[in-house]
């Protein structure tokens, strides 16, 4: 008899993390979620459920996941880097600590989680692993430079990483989507800051059921970056071969992007404007 294959998720808690795990669960996976303590127990997953209260920003919780991911007599087959952080606000604004944290939880944690998994997964010669990155990996944010700097050390990471795994069987990919319409969003939204490039091009927020469906479809195909929408991805990789359109391509977009803004805050208001 095969034995379930089992897949370690960071942030299950979240909106996210949360429609993966049922994606996942519902394909065959056994599940090992993790969160910050205190917030897995506010979610629901299925019986056999495996828990790992763990904080991205804390050395010894970060130690406990990636001995978890070398553990061969219940290995990992698959790791999906989820959680993340996202908090506004210009660079001269922001506290250093702020700025560390996104670097840690978004790029750190996903580096060294990863390190462990590859080292178990070469052994093996087989398995997978994912991080849920944003488009902001491929085109800045203002406003959000410690978010877009560790999302554009990410892409980077997945990509080298991808290169020397692919020998061993072990494949790579990530997920770069605009706004999904989850706690972090509307908690970025809320703040003065909060980037209206989530809503440029987009008639609204993605919703984690759609973005965990593209993250299924993406596992089975095995591609190293999926776009989505992926126009959106080709219109941002397009503008970054040219930095001198940076700026007035920003403009024209967050425009755009301001106006759907408000309509997406009318609608968290029950409707009424802001």
């Amino acid at each position: 008899m095969m034995l379930a294959k089992r897949v370690l998720i960071t942030g299950a808690a979240g909106g996210l993390g949360h429609a993966l795990a049922g994606s996942l669960a519902a394909s065959g996976y056994h599940l090992v979620v993790t969160d910050r303590p205190g917030t897995l127990e506010t979610a629901s997953f299925p019986a056999g459920t495996e828990f790992i209260d763990a904080d991205l920003c804390n050395a010894e919780d970060i130690g406990r996941l990636a001995t978890r991911l070398g553990d061969q007599e219940k290995p990992i087959d698959l790791l999906i880097n989820n959680a993340g952080i996202g908090i506004p606000g210009s660079v001269t604004d922001v506290s250093a600590d702020l700025l560390a944290r996104h670097v840690m939880i978004n790029l750190t944690a996903p580096m060294q989680l990863s390190q462990a998994a590859a080292q178990a997964m070469t052994k093996r010669r087989d398995g997978q692993i994912f991080s849920i990155v944003s488009l902001a990996g491929i085109f800045p944010l203002k406003d959000s430079a410690a978010y877009t700097a560790s999302k554009f050390g990410l892409r980077g990471f997945m990509a080298a990483l991808s290169l020397e795994l692919a020998p061993y069987g072990v494949r790579v990919g990530g997920l770069y989507p605009s706004a999904i319409d989850t706690d972090m969003l509307r908690a970025e939204m809320a703040h003065p800051d909060g980037s209206p490039l989530n809503f440029a091009g987009s008639a609204e927020p993605l919703s984690t059921a759609a973005t965990a469906e593209a993250v299924m479809q993406a596992l089975t195909r095995g591609t190293l970056e999926t776009q989505l929408p992926r126009s959106e991805g080709l219109m941002a990789g397009l503008v970054m071969s040219f930095p001198t359109l940076l700026r007035p391509v920003f403009s024209y977009l967050e425009r755009q992007g301001n106006k759907k803004k408000k309509t997406y805050l009318a609608s968290l208001d029950g409707g009424k404007a802001n």
